[in-house]
């Protein structure tokens, strides 16, 4: 790998899987660095485990001291952590020298991935369930993509009862093989897994050992050091992880009264387990992914491809959002509305977006004093609005003219941006507004 190249980091429990878009139309790459568990990634070391932020730096480190910097690199946040890591995470690389970096969520980046696979007909606009099944809980989500948009409807997430769900699998089989739970021991699980391409001879296995214990929970799967692990381990820790999956899909699941579930996109290291996908495809449509991409790099692989530029993780704001205003003629008040922002135009991490009217900057003339609050309201494809937030503008506004606009963080939290006009102005007022909304199903 030469340099200039565009990174993509996914930050695991204990692993970083870093990966790079190949040339052509081949699938993205895992990125290969010393000390690489083959299949699992970059180990982390025990300082930085469970700590996102420190450990997206240690990975990036590794690879920046192997391959040079990147010429940009996307990190690919889980949706529990993303608001709080977003805005770090980003300084964290632009402070290491990383020239263009920006924030993804998992399920923006495995549906960027399944969107430009070609013909993959089925990742059109329409509602999409992305399950990202790993080491610690399966994050769901359901998602309508509309035109450049991925808007997450409603989101879950289940990490069984000891809260270590993937974890919990692989220390069950390390116990069963007498290894310890550490470092070597997932080396050799890993290299176990890899003698077993798809996952096949478990699955096979176990599907006999759940229709006839006797024999079947005899039958080996793993070979680790010098003792096997057979298939009635498997089996008997699937069903509390199977039940995690289950109850995080159902969270995010369509609505009674919808004619059928969207598809599922699965990815994460249990997607591996096969034991887990044909469950699974009892009850839902699974989308395959790309030939050549393992469901446990999937969402790097997915960052990868925006971190070239080749594929857009469709994180704008998919709804238009406009504030009242108030004017005063003949002694009278009159209320209006202006918009914010278009539909489609505020990305997290992205520039403000100014009111316009006429095809020319909107100018407001704040008024602190009054104490009147203003309604925000989103604007669906339909133009009905979706009340947001009432706000009312802090002591300190400025009272002369300026302009009026949306800004998100990298963290997806949005302010309202007022901006003088006039030379020699203060600074801009910023007045924070919380995460945009999803307006209400209907």
């Amino acid at each position: 790998m030469n340099p200039p190249y565009a990174l993509a980091l996914d930050i695991g429990t204990r692993y970083a899987r870093l990966a790079v878009a190949g040339p052509g139309a081949g699938p993205p790459r895992p990125v290969s660095l010393p000390g690489d568990v083959p299949g699992e990634g970059l180990p982390l070391s025990a300082a930085v485990r469970g700590r996102p932020v420190a450990a997206l730096r240690e990975a990036y480190g590794t690879c920046v001291a192997r391959y040079g910097p990147p010429a940009g690199a996307v990190v690919v946040l889980p949706r529990r952590t993303a608001r709080e890591s977003a805005g770090p995470a980003t300084a964290t690389l632009a402070e290491a020298g990383c020239p263009r970096v920006r924030a993804i969520g998992t399920a923006h980046a495995l549906l960027a991935l399944v969107r430009h696979t070609a013909g993959a007909a089925d990742a059109g606009t329409g509602e999409y369930l992305v399950c990202d099944a790993g080491a610690r809980a399966a994050d769901t989500a359901r998602c309508t993509l509309a035109g450049p948009s991925v808007l997450l409807r409603a989101t879950a997430e289940a990490s069984g009862p000891t809260g270590r769900l993937g974890a919990e699998l692989d220390a069950a089989l390390l116990a069963a093989a007498g290894l310890p739970d550490d470092d070597e021991g997932h080396r050799g699980l890993a290299a176990a897994r890899l003698d077993d391409p798809g996952g096949r001879r478990l699955g096979f296995a176990v599907a006999r050992a759940v229709h006839q214990p006797d024999p079947g929970d005899d039958i080996p799967v793993h070979r680790l050091g010098d003792r096997d692990v057979t298939a009635g381990t498997v089996r008997a820790c699937l069903p509390p992880l199977i039940d995690a999956v289950r109850q995080a899909l159902d969270e995010v699941a369509a609505p009674p009264g919808a004619a059928e579930q969207p598809p599922l996109l699965l990815a994460g290291g249990l997607a591996r387990l096969a034991p887990l996908t044909r469950q699974l495809a009892e009850r839902y449509r699974l989308l395959p992914l790309p030939t050549g991409v393992d469901p446990g790099y999937a969402a790097a692989a997915g960052g990868a491809l925006v971190a070239a530029g080749l594929a857009d993780p469709g994180d704008r704001y998919p709804y238009a959002l406009r504030i009242r205003t108030h004017r005063r003629t003949a002694g009278r008040l009159h209320t209006g509305e202006l918009e914010l922002a278009p539909a489609g135009s505020l990305e997290p991490g992205g520039a403000t977006v100014f009111a316009a009217a006429d095809g020319r900057p909107a100018q407001v003339l704040p008024d602190a004093a009054a104490g009147r609050p203003l309604r925000i309201e989103a604007v669906g494809p339909d133009g009905r609005p979706s009340p947001f937030l009432d706000v009312t503008l802090p002591a300190g506004t400025p009272d002369g003219l300026c302009r009026v606009g949306v800004r998100v963080g990298a963290d997806g939290v949005a302010a309202l941006v007022l901006c003088p006009v006039t030379d020699g102005a203060e600074a801009e007022t910023r007045l924070p507004l919380g995460p945009l909304p999803v307006p209400p199903e209907t």
